[in-house]
């Protein structure tokens, strides 16, 4: 081998291994640099085989042995063939790119990050964690699986049996014969006057009443949780409510309190580790008790990046 391949893959592979034995995440982070890096070879390679198939009938080879004939027109051949791999290469890099949820801030929440901190300092101060209410509009918007809805307050889940609306996912639900089973939306409007004009009818153009919402609803949830001193395990119970109600979370305390050595007053490996609810799977193979311990790490995973903004 060349000087010059020893030097690139040896201290390619150096790197990598000081990246490793140095990674605060145990290498966890340094797994995600590696993956970004071969989603941009993936990347390459896609926008390389489109090339090809859309201008099987060219000779490119035949363009670089005419070159020095004809410079001009195998030069400008050439030219358009990589403005073209150019443009493939914007299709397909984002979408090999995996976004570090940890650390990516979807650019449309930008414009939303100041109307939810003005809600939660008129409506939720006693949250420990502000940045949480942003982590669980990410979460719930369906960041990153689904980017249309993702930070869009038109996101919805809509079934015969339920419809979910906007960055919250407020929730309407329907018997088998079409009679209404529960309405949050209505719920919460008759509770709080402060979201007296909501209605099914404006429920997507008014993300500040959504915003207003997702605020809200955590305060009650937070707020009936007060015999729990720590505010962060709190916090987490109530953001386990918020996905499968606050009488869920209560129910798993109870059975925690009767297993030994669990402590119903916290969540992080007691309660969380003791679910009543169903393990049959529903969704994707995930039970209740799977997308309700999932939904609380999610969050969490996804609150850092959002500090600075609340």
């Amino acid at each position: 081998m060349r000087a010059r391949y020893w030097f690139v893959f040896g201290g390619a592979l150096l790197t990598i291994a000081a990246l490793f034995f140095t990674d605060p995440d145990k290498g966890v982070s340094t797994a995600m640099m590696l993956m970004n890096l071969a989603s941009g070879i993936v990347a390459v390679a896609a926008a390389h085989f489109a090339l090809k198939a859309m201008f099987d009938y060219i000779d490119r080879k035949g363009l670089f042995d005419t070159a020095s004939a004809n410079p001009v027109g195998a030069g400008l051949i050439f030219l358009s063939l990589a403005i073209v791999l150019y443009g493939l290469l914007g299709v397909f890099a984002p979408r090999a790119h995996a976004q570090d949820l940890r650390t990516y801030i979807p650019p449309q929440a930008k414009q939303y990050l100041p109307v939810l901190a003005n809600e939660q300092r008129a409506h939720f101060t006693e949250t420990p964690e502000p940045a949480q209410l942003a982590a669980l509009i990410e979460h719930e918007s369906g960041c990153f699986s689904m980017p249309r809805k993702c930070w869009n307050p038109r996101s919805q889940l809509k079934t015969q049996r339920e419809e979910g609306a906007g960055f919250g996912q407020i929730t309407r639900a329907y018997r088998a014969d079409g009679s209404e089973r529960f309405d949050k939306l209505a719920e919460m409007r008759g509770q709080y006057q402060a979201l007296a004009g909501w209605t099914w009818a404006n429920v997507y153009q008014r993300p500040d009443y959504q915003l207003r919402a997702v605020a809200l609803l955590m305060r009650e949830n937070y707020m009936g949780l007060r015999v729990v001193s720590d505010k962060r395990e709190r916090l987490k119970m109530a953001d386990a409510g918020y996905n499968g109600g606050i009488g869920g979370v209560q129910s798993d305390r109870r059975a925690c309190g009767l297993k030994y050595g669990c402590n119903p007053q916290l969540w992080t490996g007691h309660v969380a580790t003791t679910c009543t609810k169903s393990r049959q799977p529903i969704y994707g193979g995930r039970s209740a008790c799977d997308i309700n311990r999932h939904h609380v790490d999610d969050v969490w995973a996804r609150i850092d990046k959002y500090r600075v903004y609340l």
